[in-house]
C-alpha cells in the first residue's frame, strides 16, 4: 500500500510542477533557450557599440605601433612608455573585449568546456589592465620629471 501512495504522490507532484511549469513567462524560456542574459535590443546595441570600440582601438593602437616601429626617430625612452601602452591597448581591444561581451550576453561560458581558456580570461583581463595603467602611470611620472627639471640650470 504505501508504494501505491509513493507513487500516487509522486505523480501528483509531477503534474502540479507541470501546471506551474505553464505559468513561465515565454520571453525568459526563450532567453534561457539561446543562453542569452539580456534582451534582443540591448544584445544588439551592445554587440554594435563593442565592436566599433574594438575595431578603432585596434586600428588606433596598431597605427601607433607601426609608427614607433617604422620611423627610428620614433624610438626614444619616453616612446617606449606609449609603445607598451599601444601594445597593451591593441590586447584588450582584440582578446579581452570580446571575451568580455560574451561574459555580458551570455549566461553559460560559450566556448565549451574548455578548462584552459576559461581559467585564462580573468588574469588575462586583469593584467591587460594592469598594465595599461602602469603605462600611463610612468608616462605620468615621466612628464611630471620633465616639467619639474626641465627649468633648472645644468651643473657645469
Amino acid at each position: 500500500m504505501t508504494n501505491e501512495t509513493t507513487l500516487a504522490e509522486n505523480t501528483s507532484a509531477i503534474y502540479d510542477l507541470l501546471e506551474k511549469s505553464k505559468s513561465v513567462d515565454p520571453e525568459l524560456y526563450d532567453r534561457y533557450i539561446r543562453n542569452r542574459a539580456i534582451d534582443e535590443p540591448a544584445c544588439t546595441a551592445l554587440i554594435t557599440m563593442y565592436s566599433v570600440l574594438t575595431v578603432l582601438g585596434a586600428l588606433g593602437n596598431i597605427l601607433v605601433i607601426v609608427a614607433v616601429i617604422r620611423k627610428p626617430a620614433m624610438r626614444t625612452p619616453r616612446n617606449m612608455f606609449i609603445l607598451n601602452l599601444a601594445v597593451s591597448d591593441l590586447l584588450l581591444c582584440t582578446v579581452v573585449m570580446p571575451l568580455t561581451l560574451m561574459e555580458i550576453i551570455t549566461k553559460y561560458f560559450p566556448l565549451g568546456n574548455n578548462v584552459f581558456i576559461c581559467k585564462i580570461v580573468g588574469p588575462l583581463q586583469a593584467t591587460s589592465i594592469f598594465v595599461s595603467t602602469i603605462s600611463i602611470t610612468a608616462i605620468a611620472l615621466d612628464r611630471y620629471q620633465i616639467v619639474l627639471y626641465n627649468n633648472q640650470p645644468k651643473p657645469a
